[in-house]
């Protein structure tokens, strides 16, 4: 298995979710030394957002349904404008974002093997892309996604802090390199899709309870799961 053989089995099981729609967005993944390290690689990953995993603020999520939930506070990037061919820098990739925002992902680690996954297993099953929580956004003239620092707490605990230069130490590089690494494997960015640029801090597996994403002045994304 290449890295390329599994981007390409990747598009298959994603658009075999997809049944003809388009993606809600993209994902990156394993975007910090940590996470590179745990799954033995020194790159980054990229997924396909299914637009029917896209939950409100204040949702319920089940272990049932997701065997293999983990939580992740992230930052979203909102495309304004179609990306249709690589990007070469920060300065054109601000020019296609109309929008920043706080998000919660909800990544279904849940494989039948009980080995740990490598990086090629992660690529080919989608980047355990399944659900996700974006609260509002604003303008990136108003609001730097570099400024990110989410508190995650559940059930009254601080299980997480980050900070939004965890990922590839630049919001804006994340954001780009997710971009092109998804341009290359033929599929289109459109207005109105979502960027999830990585992890902030680390991913934490899910259990019962009620959680909150604290984001400062971006505001607070709550959530709750159960069995």
């Amino acid at each position: 298995m290449t890295i390329a053989g599994a981007y390409r089995i990747q598009k298959r099981v994603a658009q075999a979710r997809l049944d003809g729609a388009q993606p809600g967005g993209f994902k990156a993944g394993l975007t910090s030394p940590q996470s590179q390290a745990r799954f033995g690689t020194n790159e980054p990953v990229a997924g396909v957002l299914p637009p029917d995993g896209l939950l409100q603020p204040d949702a319920t999520i089940r272990l049932s349904e997701l065997r293999g939930l983990n939580i992740e506070t992230e930052v979203a990037l909102r495309i304004g404008t179609p990306i249709r061919a690589h990007v070469k820098d920060v300065a054109e990739l601000k020019r296609h974002i109309d929008g920043v925002a706080p998000a919660i992902e909800l990544p279904d680690l849940h494989y039948v093997s009980t080995a740990q996954p490598a990086a090629l297993d992660i690529i080919a099953t989608n980047v355990a892309a399944a659900a996700y929580i974006v609260g509002d956004f604003r303008s990136p003239a108003t609001r730097d996604p570099n400024d990110a620092a989410p508190r995650l707490v559940c059930n009254g605990k601080e299980l997480n802090s980050g900070l939004a230069r965890d990922a590839l130490g630049d919001q804006w590089e994340a954001a780009r390199w997710l971009v092109n690494t998804m341009l290359q494997q033929g599929w289109p960015i459109e207005t109105g899709q979502i960027l999830l640029t990585g992890a902030l801090g680390r991913m934490i597996p899910a259990a019962a309870g009620d959680c909150s994403a604290d984001y400062g002045t971006w505001g607070t994304i709550g959530f709750h799961v159960v069995q």
